[in-house]
């Protein structure tokens, strides 16, 4: 295996294994909240030497009109919506909720809000909405010992995190942003909000055991904000199109660790939807044209 595509298999597992950590977070006593103050409070310290280097006052060279938009979809609003799903829901249903609506919201955006052609494989699409509709039956017949009771709306929430993080993506695309540049403003305008909410409303958030908060900070802070972003922009320079079939391993990552490490049930709804949910990214991925420098 070379080296583009053992990290391109990294980065799939740091992002398949984003919504079983928040989970875990959650079990511990964390809210959504509380989780977003600290992923962002490390992220944003840890970004912003490279955002004052790139220069805030024209907004990393992003322009703030811009930069505040792409702040909106991928910042704290985007993580206490994304992490407030499994509040509701099993970390199982974000790690394949998310990732496969993605590039679906994606494809759409651009191709009917923005006028761009956009190649994607109809087959494709109909397994990932057959597997998505199967992960909904799994919230809706499953209530009880196994299902926490509305974990409809942590699906709700998942879905409405992709559509905002599809977004995201394709207006960097649009835009021809430099990804690491969006990446500092984002972090440092959340840092902004996370000390506004310390100073004006509480710091109780932080009250948690320091272990619990640490995880948080490192995985989400830095792993997946950072660290999966820099990594994941190298692969695709490396191997192109491949990188994104490559992210189309995540959720299989996630179902696999939040059976593994969280003891989350996997009834054969959720196996059948996780494989067509991947054989569905995988078709409508093929030929698809990978951007220079594109993030997701």
């Amino acid at each position: 295996m070379g080296a583009p595509v053992f990290y391109g298999v990294l980065v799939a597992l740091i992002w398949g294994l984003q919504p079983v950590i928040s989970r875990y977070g959650f079990q511990l006593g964390l809210s959504a909240q509380d989780a977003t103050l600290v992923r962002y409070l490390a992220s944003g310290l840890l970004m912003l030497p490279y955002a004052c280097k790139c220069g805030l006052g024209d907004a990393c060279g992003i322009g703030w009109r811009r930069g505040f938009l792409l702040f909106l979809l991928s910042g704290p609003l985007f993580s206490l919506i994304l992490i407030g799903g499994v509040s509701f829901a099993p970390a199982s249903h974000g790690a394949l909720i998310h990732p496969a609506l993605t590039p679906v919201f994606g494809a759409l955006i651009s191709r009917f809000a923005l006028k761009r052609p956009e190649r994607f494989s109809p087959f494709g699409m109909l397994l990932l909405l057959l597997g998505l509709g199967l992960i909904g039956a799994d919230s809706l017949l499953h209530v009880g010992a196994e299902m926490p009771a509305g974990a409809w709306r942590g699906d709700l929430l998942f879905v409405l995190s992709a559509f905002m993080w599809a977004w995201y993506l394709v207006l960097n695309k649009s835009w021809n942003t430099q990804p690491l540049n969006v990446v500092a403003f984002v972090q440092v305008l959340s840092l902004v909000y996370v000390l506004s909410y310390l100073a004006l409303c509480s710091t109780a958030p932080f009250n948690h055991p320091a272990g619990t908060l640490l995880l948080q900070a490192m995985y989400h802070g830095g792993l997946v904000s950072i660290v999966g972003v820099a990594l994941f922009n190298w692969v695709v320079a490396q191997l192109g199109v491949k990188a994104l079939m490559l992210g189309a391993l995540s959720p299989l990552f996630g179902v696999a660790a939040s059976t593994l490490a969280l003891g989350e049930p996997l009834r054969s709804s959720v196996f059948i939807g996780a494989i067509a949910i991947v054989g569905g990214l995988a078709l409508s991925l093929r030929g698809v044209p990978v951007p220079r420098r594109q993030e997701i």
